[in-house]
């Protein structure tokens, strides 16, 4: 692991902008390191998924439906138009959810 860098930020009166200066460089603590490297490796991707879906809750329209609509609707689309069945709205709705990429 690398070494911790601890910053302090302060404001003097009349001060515009906060100073930031190092205060201290510490190696890592012997043993820091986690003891399970499968069980560290699936709490990253844990807490990358959940700042993902933080992330998606925060974006702009478009990408927002680009991350999470879009590709499965151009796939139930293209099938749509494929079969061009009696009822393409059925047809759609149905697609949407035997593929729903986030069912579990």
């Amino acid at each position: 692991a690398a070494p911790r860098t601890t910053r302090c930020n302060s404001t003097a009166m009349g001060d515009e902008e906060p100073q930031t200066q190092d205060m201290v460089t510490e190696p890592p603590e012997p043993g820091a390191g986690l003891d399970d490297a499968d069980e560290g490796a699936q709490a990253q991707k844990a807490a990358m998924a959940t700042q993902n879906k933080m992330n998606l809750q925060t974006a702009p329209i478009r990408t927002y439906l680009d991350s999470t609509v879009v590709p499965i609707l151009l796939q139930g689309l293209s099938a749509l138009v494929k079969e061009r069945p009696a009822n393409p709205v059925e047809f759609l709705a149905a697609y949407l959810m035997q593929n729903n990429p986030q069912k579990a």
